[in-house]
């Protein structure tokens, strides 16, 4: 069973989360940027972000922005 996350950005300031992607199979952090690779390979970068959480229970990842994205 293949678990496929759904990504949310979280803003900072409001705690408001945005859907930002579907699918994602893959996620780097390197340097204040976060890399989804999706199960199609599409990719989005997602800068000044840091992984806050992951629920594998309910298939998220939320990304906490810092700033302007």
């Amino acid at each position: 069973m293949m678990c496929l996350l759904k990504v949310y950005v979280e803003d900072e300031r409001t705690g408001i989360r945005e859907l930002i992607a579907r699918s994602v199979a893959f996620i780097s952090m390197e340097n204040g940027r976060v890399r989804l690779l999706d199960i199609d390979n599409e990719e989005k970068i997602v800068v000044n972000a840091n992984l806050s959480f992951i629920d594998a229970l309910n298939s998220i990842a939320v990304l906490r922005v810092h700033g302007d994205s």
